[in-house]
């Protein structure tokens, strides 16, 4: 049996649901910020409880422009998690900003307590991952931001969808921004992002931010990049819009089945009560990680080491300030399982007996 880790081949179902709103794009003519644009941010920002969504071309683009603008001055300090994709760090050195490097808790994310030892008079903001699709301590983090009246910005690249208590994913913070990569548990058919806000403000400050910083195309205001979102991407993503509850739905079961073969043999997620984690990644702590991989893959059997490197191990950060006693060992142990919402029980339990194999031999 062969276990892929991810298929993002679509069914002939689904090739025909797409090729009727492809058609209508292709009438108008408007494959750059189309009316399918509007309507994608107008159900995004509704679905996250946001008063506006602005669209971009990536979640790098929307992690650029958030911190953009935020109007922070050269080397003004922005504490985040040292676990995540380097995209996180870029973001804030290409705004001329200080990347600052706080430890992770045992859920991955980032640690609240780390951050309080890093705050300083230049620290402006704190820029907070929601990794693998958990949702940060964000009680805590608000907490900490007001106490010290810092900006806290939400990366949501991994948890559309993700729910704790009464709060979603996106609707935290000044600006939280979304990517909408392939891979992505809400991906489209290339790349695409957004940034979310209750400020009316920051709104349209980066709308103009996204086209050049221009206004009506032609006075600039700011000097800024095309981060437009392109209309094939936004009518692609209305599309799987309406499964996106039942893919969740789906990797939660998944996650559910791991968990219950897996507790007694590695360190599985851990599953909050009042929480719905998406599961961009179904992740692992184990021993041996790497023999581990190994024997998996002789069983046909994919897996991933999400982010290997933490982010200040990175020869251009290793500079900044980091703490990160946990994270440089959790990072030795993490190891990433399918959990894709095409896989059935049968190949779920073939991976969990694999596992416990290894460990018997």
């Amino acid at each position: 049996m062969k276990v892929r880790f991810l298929d993002l081949s679509l069914n002939l179902k689904q090739q025909n649901n797409i090729i009727k709103p492809l058609k209508k794009i292709m009438k108008h003519g408007i494959f750059v910020m189309g009316p399918e644009v509007r309507q994608f941010e107008k159900k995004i920002s509704k679905f996250c409880n946001r008063d506006y969504c602005v669209s971009v071309g990536s979640g790098t683009d929307a992690l650029y422009l958030a911190l953009k603008s935020l109007n922070l001055k050269k080397n003004d300090e922005v504490i985040t998690s040292s676990l995540s994709w380097i995209a996180t760090a870029n973001a804030i050195h290409l705004n001329n900003l200080k990347p600052v490097f706080a430890d992770i808790d045992d859920d991955l994310n980032i640690s609240p307590q780390s951050i309080q030892r890093l705050i300083t008079n230049k620290t402006k903001a704190i820029l907070t991952v929601n990794y693998t699709g958990k949702i940060s301590k964000l009680d805590q983090l608000e907490k900490i931001c007001k106490k010290n009246n810092l900006f806290l910005l939400e990366d949501c690249a991994q948890s559309f969808g993700s729910k704790k208590k009464s709060q979603i994913s996106g609707s935290n913070g000044i600006l939280s921004t979304f990517s909408f990569n392939p891979m992505k548990v809400f991906g489209g058919l290339g790349e695409g992002g957004a940034i979310l806000t209750n400020n009316i403000n920051l709104n349209k400050k980066l709308q103009i931010l996204r086209y050049n910083g221009t206004k009506n195309r032609e006075f600039l205001l700011q000097p800024s990049l095309n981060c437009r979102l392109d209309t094939i991407q936004a009518s692609f993503l209305l599309e799987r819009f309406k499964n996106v509850k039942k893919i969740i739905r789906k990797r939660n079961q998944n996650a559910k089945l791991y968990n219950e073969y897996l507790k007694e043999i590695v360190v599985t997620p851990k599953i909050e009560k009042n929480e719905t984690h998406s599961f961009y990644t179904y992740t692992i702590l184990c021993k041996n990680r790497d023999k581990l991989r190994k024997y998996l893959s002789s069983k046909n059997i994919e897996t991933q080491i999400q982010h290997p490197i933490l982010m200040p191990l990175q020869k251009p950060y290793k500079k900044f300030k980091s703490d990160i006693f946990n994270a440089k060992k959790v990072v030795k142990k993490i190891l990433c399982l399918p959990i894709n919402e095409k896989l059935n029980k049968k190949e779920i339990t073939y991976v969990a007996k694999s596992i416990k194999e290894f460990y018997e031999r």
